[in-house]
């Protein structure tokens, strides 16, 4: 069950970045990596957060059975649904700061490609599986689900010195490729392309940066 529901999120993670080449057009040049540098560094680096809710290990949570638990009856009464409380020290409160955070990187079009998985929950009729959101809230409690594993482990780091503009790239969408290395593999370098959409009056990353 659970792996199934993993595969899931990967296709959903993968969604963005299809649909934004796919939808490259003919328009006005792309600006000079020099004009977008700061921006895309901004937007990269401040990924990182948010991508510990999308592809990571989420929030922290108060287990379900454990010695604290027992001791302190936190779950008696609470059906077993697979939500766990999150704890009052995460860094999110609410669904509404979370996605204020997802906001402030991605583009509306590649968030709004995970809301549901992430907030909503989905039904997969051909794989008779029904995926439940990752969090979810009442006016009490935030809760995340215990269904839903990881894909990101640790923090991918970038050579922004080695960033390129490259093809497909426009005045309102760009592919960039740049050299990186995962921190649990800092000998395993590679090339990665992200892509970015200029909306609101600024660029947003439009594919996973992780």
């Amino acid at each position: 069950m659970k792996r199934i529901l993993t595969l899931l999120l990967a296709v959903l993670m993968l969604a963005g970045s299809v649909m934004g080449l796919a939808s490259c057009s003919a328009s006005e040049p792309a600006p000079d990596i020099d004009q977008v540098y700061d921006r895309l560094v901004q937007v990269i680096e401040a990924s990182h957060e948010v991508n510990v809710l999308l592809f990571g290990a989420g929030l922290p949570v108060y287990p379900r059975g454990d010695a604290e638990d027992e001791l302190v009856h936190r779950y008696y009464g609470v059906a077993d649904n697979g939500q766990q409380f999150v704890t009052p020290y995460a860094k999110y409160a609410s669904i509404a700061e979370m996605q204020a955070a997802i906001a402030a990187v991605y583009s509306t079009e590649y968030r709004e490609s995970l809301y549901e998985s992430l907030f909503t929950g989905f039904a997969a009729d051909e794989m008779s599986v029904v995926m439940p959101a990752r969090f979810s809230e009442d006016e009490r409690f935030l809760y995340m689900s215990k269904y839903v594993d990881p894909l990101v482990d640790g923090v991918r780091v970038y050579d922004y010195a080695s960033m390129e503009i490259v093809s497909y790239s426009h005045s309102s969408r760009l592919r960039v490729s740049v050299n990186s290395y995962t921190e649990d593999r800092p000998e395993e370098w590679k090339r990665v392309y992200l892509s970015f959409v200029y909306e609101n009056g600024d660029w947003y990353l439009d594919s996973p940066s992780c």
